[in-house]
């Protein structure tokens, strides 16, 4: 299905481009299990993607058991030809987060930092703010602590910094939100967790994560950044501009130093990684403790533990964490039940690695797969978020926890009645809205957390019922064969009162989609990947047999905006916009492929097309992630820096058309009408934000910033 394939063109196109890496020896490898013969199909995956995404050097490895694989792609510097290895050096911008928190955890079981104390405590310098905000709120970003805010100042600091230094430059900051009320990112906050660690333990940050963490698990090639220090196998940092690979801004990362001013190598990551399975440098209870998320005065989990994004994967209990700075981009995932993690680094700022790992965790735990459904009626949609959240969550709890959320007959009942009550159509079609926030909510403590109770007493059930083997076999299977196999259980046997029941409608529907599921889920679309290389007219005529008058097929509108947007970086629109209109063909209910292709139309400059394209996403799902102001204002800037500063401004008018009550478009606007000496009209923008949010921070700065 693809115009080039097999070893030689995989070869061919990386040698085009230059990314056929010189060092193809693995870093390490320990009693080769059967899958790691399928390692060389990774690796051509990897140049592969690589190639399209004008990726100029990666690092990538994981950890599984015993055995350990780590290897470099593509070149270290371009410009003198130096190749990525598997020990490359590569900033972690973000990951340093994880760090951090181990860190302060370790004081913690020390006896010297208590999480629920003021910051005060350990960092009396810094200024109280309207209200207390305690170590744990910052470990968990629900401080109220800024993130960035001008990132033409803040974002180019090349000065380098010392701790007070570095909280200088947000001390006066207003909080964004109450603590506990909000989850808002701030590397921030994370400034001021590695000046509570000096604080606390009487040594510089660099010195304490060095003696504490580094030195224990034997990894001698991470350090704090220094751009005046000697480090062997530093790589070169790359990002494009107007289509062109440059040399990146030299930046200087001491400024965020505990938020993501480390350096280290993809084999000292996956060191990091068996330290945190082995259980070694923090107690099993803390090990815990950091990866449970944290929940707001609301009832709503954040998905955020103490220094790790605590998400499941396929059923899995995972944790992970991303970075993205100057120079790089980093990746580090952990299954902590499975023992296994993988670790990559690149040096192209803004790449997505998040296709090279989830491809490397299909082929590790053999769970190639598509779980992301497209459900044909629209106004079954939600309940298919029903199935997999029950599906994901549970299962992950289970997995990890080895015991159901709840075991009480009443208790379970009045969980599988929140459940039914949430998956029942008629109370879809009378009140969609409703019915989506009791699905939304299914998750959180708000509701109980009635999914999980739900989920996880499955996964207990059948566990029971077919042995651990068998309950593995989910991770491959998937929500449908999870909630079918838990319903004829339940149906089954001596004592039908046994088990909690589904009602009667669900289950025929979920008998309907067990039956197209395993027509539509073959094992050709099991082991698709789509690329730019693709051929799309063969794969659009296959899938849409394949497809044919299924109520439920997978979901592959994800990487058929990936391939699009590839195209659109190439100024191929016309490319771009055939995709995903024939996308549009297989999923016409997809607000996300909809907001895609009217992204395109504003690169075309098509402004009537793109907005009626928003609006028709915004119809098909309000809560579309391509619709939210932050991704609208990313958009805007990606427009800005591809030299198109008319559209950028074009997308920024539907977007305020769209949500004409979210300052932070004003505030994007202002600062892209300003550009062009348009003094007048950004003013008004940024009044516009105050008149929304008199509080508004970045409004405030702007207009006060504004020349006279």
């Amino acid at each position: 299905m693809r115009t080039k394939s097999g070893f030689a063109a995989v070869l061919l196109l990386a040698f085009a481009v230059g990314l056929l890496p010189s060092s193809a020896c693995p870093f390490q490898t320990e009693s080769r299990p059967t899958w790691a013969e399928a390692l060389p199909s990774y690796e051509r995956f990897v140049a592969e993607l690589m190639a399209y995404d004008r990726i100029p050097g990666l690092s990538v490895g994981f950890i599984r058991g015993d055995f350990t694989w780590a290897r470099g792609f593509g070149w270290a510097d371009v410009e003198n030809q130096s190749p990525a290895r598997a020990e490359s050096s590569y900033r972690l911008a973000s990951v340093s987060k994880t760090i951090t928190a181990v860190a302060v955890l370790k004081l913690m079981e020390e006896g010297k930092i208590n999480p629920d104390a003021q910051i005060q405590a350990y960092v009396p310098y810094f200024p109280r703010k309207k209200w207390p905000v305690t170590v744990r709120q910052l470990l968990g970003h629900i401080g109220g602590i800024s993130h960035y805010r001008n990132d033409a100042v803040e974002g180019h600091i090349k000065d380098p910094k010392d701790t007070r230094q570095a909280l200088a430059i947000f001390q006066d900051f207003d909080l964004v939100a109450e603590p506990g009320t909000k989850y808002g990112y701030s590397s921030y906050g994370y400034n001021l967790l590695g000046a509570a660690i000096e604080g606390a333990s009487g040594m510089p940050y660099g010195e304490y994560i060095r003696r504490r963490i580094f030195e224990p698990l034997g990894m001698a090639d991470s350090r704090l950044d220094d751009p005046q220090a000697l480090i062997p196998h530093r790589v070169r940092g790359y990002h494009i501009v107007k289509g062109e690979l440059r040399n990146s801004e030299y930046v200087d990362v001491s400024s965020r130093f505990a938020a993501g001013g480390t350096r280290s190598t993809v084999p000292d990551l996956l060191k990091y990684a068996r330290g945190i399975l082995d259980r070694k440098i923090l107690k099993e209870t803390t090990w815990r403790e950091m990866f449970s998320s944290l929940v707001l005065r609301s009832g709503i989990m954040t998905e955020y533990g103490l220094g790790w994004a605590v998400r499941p994967w396929n059923g899995h209990f995972a944790v992970d964490h991303g970075g993205s700075q100057p120079e790089t981009r980093t990746h580090l995932l952990i299954f902590p039940g499975e023992g296994f993690a993988a670790a990559i680094a690149c040096n192209l700022e803004g790449a997505n690695l998040m296709p090279y790992v989830r491809r490397l965790a299909e082929l590790v735990l053999e769970e190639e797969g598509h779980f992301s459904a497209y459900v044909q009626a629209r106004t079954r949609q939600p309940i298919f978020q029903a199935v997999s959240n029950a599906f994901d969550y549970g299962l992950s709890h289970y997995s990890w926890n080895r015991s159901s959320l709840s075991s009480d007959r009443d208790d379970l009942d009045d969980a599988f009645d929140y459940f039914n009550e949430s998956v029942d159509l008629k109370s879809l079609e009378k009140d969609s809205d409703k019915t989506k926030k009791k699905i939304d909510a299914g998750i959180h403590p708000s509701s109980r957390q009635a999914f999980i109770r739900v989920g996880s007493y499955m996964a207990r059930a059948l566990g029971e019922e077919g042995g651990e083997e068998a309950l593995r076999a989910y991770h491959r299977k998937g929500p449908i064969a999870f909630f079918n196999d838990y319903i004829r259980l339940s149906q089954a046997g001596s004592s039908p009162k046994r088990h909690p029941r589904f009602g009667g409608e669900f289950g025929g529907l979920l008998a309907e989609w067990e039956t197209d599921w395993a027509r539509t889920h073959t094992e050709e679309v099991r082991r698709l990947t789509v690329t730019p290389g693709t051929d799309f007219e063969t794969f659009f005529l296959n899938l849409r047999a394949t497809f044919a008058g299924a109520s439920i097929t997978p979901d592959l509108g994800p990487e058929l905006e990936r391939a699009a947007e590839y195209f659109l970086k190439k100024e191929d629109m016309g490319k771009a916009a055939t995709i995903l209109g024939l996308a549009r063909e297989v999923y016409p209910g997809s607000a996300s492929l909809a907001a895609a292709l009217g992204y395109v139309m504003v690169w075309q400059g098509n402004p009537e097309e793109a907005k009626d394209l928003y609006l028709e996403a915004r119809e098909l799902d309000p809560e579309e992630p391509a619709l939210k102001p932050d991704q609208i204002v990313g958009a805007m800037r990606q427009l800005f820096q591809a030299d198109k500063k008319k559209e950028a401004e074009g997308l920024g008018l539907i977007a305020v058309n769209l949500s004409p009550k979210e300052p932070i478009l004003y505030v994007a606007l202002g600062d892209l009408v300003i550009l062009d000496g348009r003094k007048d009209e950004a003013a008004e923008y940024y009044r516009q934000a105050l008149r929304i949010h008199p509080n508004f921070a970045d409004a405030k700065a702007r207009l006060k910033s504004l020349p006279k």
